[in-house]
């Protein structure tokens, strides 16, 4: 019998492991604060220098990549700009890890924004290691892959805004990359049980680690 992505109740035998908030543990949210904006700033390095050898003309000073502040219209344009690419990238990153949630369990998942944080999560489930390692770091893949192809072809005007989505995608990523991290480090019938804002894991027990 195939072995389950996720279960609805915690198997017999499972510990909690961990208890993982992203939020609430300052000195882990101030670390990865740092690493998500070097983090950004590689990205954008990056795909600066990849637009040069694939799309030279479009480079920064030249032509309609750059932003020319005149005037007030040249300071709210760009500023509406990032506001629509920050919104963007948040409903298309969470949409996809609810997308990944429900084809890995079935069921119900939760959407949330508070302020600058949002989630999607699986709170009724505990998910496998492997499955959920998938739901981490599907927006990272995804929103990157498609992004570098629609650089080639995106009209000039869309390239600084496609950039900045790949690169804020990437940066606001970072919680995604540090839970898989953790979850290398844990066996493969680990579990996690997703809140949103904070996360279980679960891991067997010795008196079952030999068991089916």
């Amino acid at each position: 019998m195939t072995q389950p992505y996720a279960h609805r109740t915690l198997p017999e035998g499972y510990d909690l492991y961990r208890t993982l908030d992203l939020i609430k543990d300052r000195k882990l949210l101030l670390i990865l604060s740092a690493a998500s904006l070097g983090l950004f700033l590689a990205c954008w390095a990056g795909l600066v220098w990849l637009l040069q050898q694939l799309r030279p003309d479009l480079t920064p000073g030249r032509g309609s990549f750059e932003f020319r502040l005149s005037g007030i219209g040249g300071v709210l344009i760009p500023l509406l700009v990032l506001l629509g690419v920050v919104f963007a990238m948040v409903i298309v990153h969470e949409a996809i890890h609810g997308v990944c949630f429900w084809l890995f369990t079935g069921g119900r998942v939760k959407f949330a924004f508070k302020g600058a944080y949002a989630y999607a999560a699986a709170p009724d489930w505990y998910v496998y290691k492997q499955p959920y390692k998938v739901v981490s770091l599907a927006p990272l893949v995804l929103i990157t892959v498609l992004g570098l192809l629609a650089l080639l072809w995106v009209p000039a005007n869309w390239v600084a805004p496609l950039m900045l989505l790949i690169a804020m995608n990437a940066s606001g990523a970072v919680g995604d990359i540090y839970v898989v991290f953790l979850l290398t480090k844990l066996p493969g019938e680990a579990l996690v049980q997703d809140f949103g804002e904070q996360m279980l894991l679960f891991t067997r027990n010795e008196t079952h680690l030999g068991g089916n």
